[in-house]
């Protein structure tokens, strides 16, 4: 079982680093169209993996309150918070912007203070001085996409504050005896309907530029559908099925490393140049983020 734990949890980490790489490699694609084609890559993904492994019935066991709940998480992870994140990336790349953006833990362990009454432990204060270390280190002008972009600093933190809202969200339908399974494929669902309700209204009603169904039929397109696939479909997935075997203090360190991957996976395909400074930065931000969930 452990090892099941584990081997869920490293795919896990696969799922989320590669998810930066294949939303740094789109272009011509603005957000919402991205944000449409990732909700179907999504939906197409965690609703049959519900349906597989929980009862069925079990997928409309949801109270209106909880569904609330859950539309704010829709909101401020998969919306805001990955929008975020696709303009930081073109601006920092994925060196600097997923490492950066994934110090979303800090924003959960305030706002678990906060919220939840949850102590502020010495480790948790040790795990935020790391953090804003290795996000300075990570500031430095050599590497990546050369001078250092403040937009896409502001952008990458904002998308890690909003990151960290949402699973406050999420935190809070745990409690409520929601079933992450559960989680995941009303995530999809909601993601979907709000996704292609903004694509639909900017493509149709607001913008009614020609060429709306090329762009997102262009060959590219592929791959903000596998991001979905990837990050809201099968890596939340393996997350939420790891911890059914190993505590989060197991799982949420594994799966945390995924900024460790993308910029391995970016120095491959994207030729990113990455200084010595700013691994050392992406080692701090990254075993910071680690500290703060253990």
């Amino acid at each position: 079982m452990l090892l099941h734990g584990i081997l869920l949890s490293l795919l896990t980490c696969f799922c989320w680093g590669s998810t930066s790489v294949c939303l740094r490699g789109l272009k011509g694609l603005d957000p919402v169209e991205m944000s449409f084609l990732r909700s179907i890559g999504g939906f197409a993904a965690s609703v049959p993996l519900a349906l597989i492994f929980s009862s069925g019935s079990k997928l409309f066991s949801i109270s209106a309150g909880d569904i609330g709940v859950l539309i704010a998480l829709v909101l401020f992870n998969n919306i805001i918070g990955d929008v975020f994140l696709f303009l930081s990336l073109h601006r920092l790349g994925v060196a600097r912007g997923a490492s950066i953006s994934s110090t979303y833990p800090v924003v959960v362990a305030i706002f678990s203070s906060l919220w939840f009454g949850e102590k502020l432990t010495f480790t948790v204060s040790a795990g935020t001085i790391m953090v804003v270390a290795g996000v300075f280190c990570l500031c430095s002008r050599k590497g990546s996409n050369g001078r250092m972009n403040v937009s896409g600093l502001i952008l990458a933190l904002l998308a890690s504050f909003f990151w960290g809202i949402g699973l406050i969200c999420n935190k809070y339908l745990l409690r409520h005896g929601v079933m992450p399974n559960l989680i995941v494929a009303w995530r999809g669902i909601t993601f979907l309907i709000a996704a292609s309700v903004a694509w639909a209204l900017k493509s149709f009603v607001f913008d009614k530029k020609e060429g709306a169904w090329k762009r997102i039929t262009a060959p590219e397109a592929k791959w903000a559908v596998l991001a979905g696939v990837l990050s809201l479909g099968v890596g939340a997935w393996t997350y939420s099925s790891a911890l059914q075997f190993i505590p989060a203090t197991v799982a949420t360190p594994i799966g945390a490393s995924n900024p460790i991957l993308a910029t391995i996976l970016a120095l491959l395909i994207f030729h990113e140049k990455v200084s010595f400074l700013q691994w050392f930065g992406i080692i701090l931000a990254v075993g910071g983020s680690v500290l703060v969930t253990t």
